[in-house]
């Protein structure tokens, strides 16, 4: 089976989307809101939230299964790989597409700009819902 071609997403990561994410999820923890704790702790400044860079595979995902969110069905398996901060550009592809147990399985990676990894996903997703090349 020859699957559709998975987009590739990129979102640029600023300061107004740390704030927002963290206004929504209630996560004020100081190495996402305070430059100086964060600074201490090793990093050039504050660092996003692990759902901030993710969002880029649910993006992807979404518009790869035709829609703007991910149907019922579908799990993302994540492993971050390293922070996220202002000013990166993190982008996500897909690696390889192939089928396992009835499921299709999508390997995706995310990287910034410098090429440094952040996040390997594994999106499951069952094989009614994946598209196939036209």
């Amino acid at each position: 089976m020859t699957w559709a071609p998975f987009p590739v997403v990129a979102h640029a990561i600023d300061r107004t989307r740390i704030d927002r994410y963290a206004e929504l999820s209630g996560d004020r923890n100081p190495l996402h809101m305070d430059r100086d704790y964060a600074r201490a702790a090793g990093f050039d400044d504050v660092i996003a939230h692990g759902p901030i860079g993710l969002q880029t595979v649910f993006a992807a995902a979404a518009r790869w299964l035709g829609g703007d969110r991910l149907p019922p069905g579908v799990r993302i398996d994540v492993l971050y790989r390293g922070p996220v901060g202002i000013g990166d550009v993190i982008t996500c592809r897909a690696e390889q597409i192939d089928e396992h147990g009835g499921d299709v399985l999508v390997r995706a990676r995310c990287r910034d700009a410098g090429g440094r990894e952040v996040l390997q996903t594994v999106i499951v997703v069952p094989r009614h819902l994946a598209p196939v090349a036209p």
